[in-house]
């Protein structure tokens, strides 16, 4: 070994009752001063009001106009011309008309700004809350409904419905206070869930990028589905179509690579690239009659003003209530990691509940103005973030702009060719689509992250989008509640001229101690695994292959002696012990029994403080000893190896010569 600094500490062996009582000091207990436990103060109604509703502290108590507005301005401003081309654009996957993205950057938005606790997420259009809303909006919307009432549901009506419902879950939760829910969604599922949906996305577009006449496929194998179909059909491709496509395609991602971070290095905000990109294909289009005569897919009649209130269908609820509970937890996952990554970048807190509150009010609201279910967009709240954007009062502005162009704006876009919007759609997923790149960087981390992320991709891709959330996080569930029934039992060994207690097939120097098998168990103690714990530590500690294990048994005057060898002693290291239930102890406990009846000395070292006393209660084996660390109990077994220990040897340390 290279030579390292020493640290030489001379003390006492202790066993865990005498630790106390050795050191001559009162227990920690018995040293707190008695005092009565301090009065809560109770909370006034004022404090419960402001807590749910944050905007009174930071809007109209603490705002900052002077130095804050002039910057949430300009974020607004940068939010808002984000939000018209990705409004209308998403809008497209949900089934519904292109001005109810714009009515998501509305009233939404205005809701979570009151009641968020997040200052920069921008709420409103979301790819995977679009596409899976959009996927119920074509099972159950009747087509012709609009043209003759009460012949079935419309588009907007299904769709409101899925809003309130999971507007509704949302505020269940934060009724009972499961903020915390989200961590059932972990990363790697997220990772692996909103990749394939950008793939579904992709696939969902292929129509509208190139003028397919093909049928609008959903559910089950909706993927594999479609790729048929483009190929079957491949010969109705509009040419025109395809050629606006890849230019749009091809002029956004050439800025994207090399032009963005030059350009927007000398401008106070970023360049809204997407709304140039609308503005001048919507101006070409209604100068010329390219669309007319190729026959190219137009936006077709915009609604100008903003929409009616109008309550959703409550005949619906039960019908879309699954897919809406889905929908409600990934929204809430997505916006909360978003917002959560956000606030420890810049260091403000959180509060978990509070954001149910504030979404799910959000979308019921919506819910009554022709909205979707709402998201937090990462391309927007990073530049709300970047631009400089303080408050939820840059979200406010937003919102404004997004009114003056519902009313007075929004016609000019009819013109405009879907395929546009679709292209703007599938270049904003290219760090989604590229995620894929990540698996093989995931399975070398961790092989458990990768199954889960490589079967929720492979199953939303190849099944359905909600059966692969379905079974990633089942998935994922199941590897969680196998680690924790798993166990390892490991022999360790002691480094020369250390304390120090090592595995032996990790540390080729570490080596038994003489007539001592160290043991370590690492896991929960339930009834699950109890068999396997007693398993293995019979394993470890009866190898018939260990020599020094074996004992002699002789009968003096009717006594049993242990002649041959020295009495043998087994040390448990309980260190990683997470956690014991009943029949667990009570396996533990009859293992000890055999061990001791079979002449072993045991000691059980290291317990954790939550575990100890319940241990100590419910194990019947009056002679075992427990011990603060592995080290106490084989000091105390080599002093002590040669006489018999009486009852009171307990409370008295044992000096050893040169320390520990």
């Amino acid at each position: 070994m290279d030579h390292q600094p020493e640290i030489n500490t001379q003390r006492d062996v202790y066993q865990v009752d005498a630790l106390s009582t050795n050191n001559n000091t009162l227990a920690v207990v018995d040293r707190l001063p008695h005092k009565k436990k301090p009065r809560k103060k109770k909370r006034k109604c004022m404090d419960y009001v402001r807590k749910t509703i944050p905007s009174i502290d930071w809007l109209f108590l603490n705002y900052r106009w002077t130095e804050d507005f002039a910057e949430d301005t300009m974020a607004g401003i940068a939010v808002a011309v984000l939000n018209i081309p990705q409004g209308m654009a998403y809008s497209i996957l949900g089934n519904v008309e292109p001005t109810v993205g714009l009515y998501m950057a509305v009233f939404p938005v205005l809701v979570y700004s009151l009641l968020g606790t997040s200052r920069h997420i921008s709420l409103g259009v979301l790819s995977v809350l679009c596409l899976m809303t959009g996927k119920v909006v074509t099972m159950y919307a009747t087509d012709g409904a609009e043209a003759e009432p009460g012949t079935g549901y419309t588009a907007i009506q299904v769709a409101t419905a899925v809003t309130m419902v999971a507007g509704l879950v949302q505020l269940l939760m934060y009724v009972f206070r499961l903020g915390l829910l989200c961590t059932v969604l972990s990363e790697t599922l997220v990772s692996g869930f909103t990749a394939a949906v950008a793939i579904i996305v992709l696939t969902s577009q292929m129509k509208e990028l190139t003028g397919l006449e093909v049928p609008r496929r959903t559910g089950m194998m909706q993927v594999p589905n479609s790729f048929y179909d483009f190929a079957h059909r491949f010969h109705t491709v509009n040419l025109m179509t395809t050629a606006v496509s890849v230019t749009t395609i091809a002029i956004l991602l050439v800025y994207s690579k090399y032009l963005k971070e030059k350009i927007n290095s000398k401008l106070c905000m970023p360049l809204p690239i997407e709304l140039i990109v609308t503005i001048i294909a919507t101006v070409f289009f209604q100068v010329t009659t390219i669309a007319k005569d190729y026959n190219m897919v137009q936006m077709g009649v915009i609604k100008s003003g903003l929409p009616p209130f109008e309550v959703p269908p409550v005949k619906l609820f039960s019908v879309v209530f699954m897919d809406a509970c889905m929908i409600a937890l990934v929204g809430y996952s997505i916006t909360m990691s978003l917002a959560l990554l956000v606030s420890e970048k810049l260091k403000y807190p959180l509060d978990t509940n509070q954001e149910l509150l504030a979404q799910g009010l959000g979308n019921v609201v919506g819910s009554f103005f022709s909205c979707l279910p709402s998201g937090a967009s990462p391309s927007r709240s990073a530049s709300q973030q970047t631009v400089g954007g303080k408050t939820q009062m840059a979200s406010i502005v937003s919102a404004g702009i997004i009114v003056v162009v519902l009313l007075w704006i929004g016609v000019v876009f009819e013109q405009l060719p879907r395929c546009v919007l679709s292209s703007i759609i599938v270049v904003a997923l290219k760090g989604i689509l590229l995620q894929v790149l990540d698996f093989p960087k995931i399975w070398r981390k961790s092989k458990t992250d990768g199954t889960v992320w490589i079967i929720t991709y492979s199953t939303a891709i190849v099944l359905d989008i909600d059966t692969g959330l379905l079974v990633g996080v089942t998935v994922s569930l199941l590897i969680v509640f196998v680690k924790g029934v798993l166990n390892e039992v490991h022999v360790l060994g002691r480094l020369p001229d250390t304390d120090l207690y090592v595995r032996l097939d990790l540390y080729s120097d570490a080596a038994e101690v003489p007539d001592v098998k160290i043991v370590r168990y690492a896991g929960s103690l339930n009834v699950i695994n109890r068999y396997m714990f007693k398993k293995k530590l019979i394993e470890v500690t009866r190898d018939d292959d260990d020599a020094s294990m074996t004992m002699t048994v002789a009968v003096v005057d009717g006594k049993n002696a242990i002649g041959g060898r020295r009495t043998q002693c087994v040390v448990l290291d309980m260190a990683a012990l997470q956690y014991a239930d009943v029949s667990g102890v009570k396996v533990l406990s009859n293992s000890i029994e055999s061990l001791v009846s079979d002449g072993f000395n045991v000691y059980l070292a290291a317990l954790p403080d939550s575990s100890l006393e319940y241990i100590r209660c419910n194990i019947n084996v009056k002679s075992v000893r427990f011990f603060p660390t592995i080290h106490d109990a084989v000091v105390f077994h080599q002093c002590s190896n040669k006489k018999i220990q009486d009852s009171t040897y307990d409370s008295q340390p044992i000096k050893t010569p040169n320390g520990l």
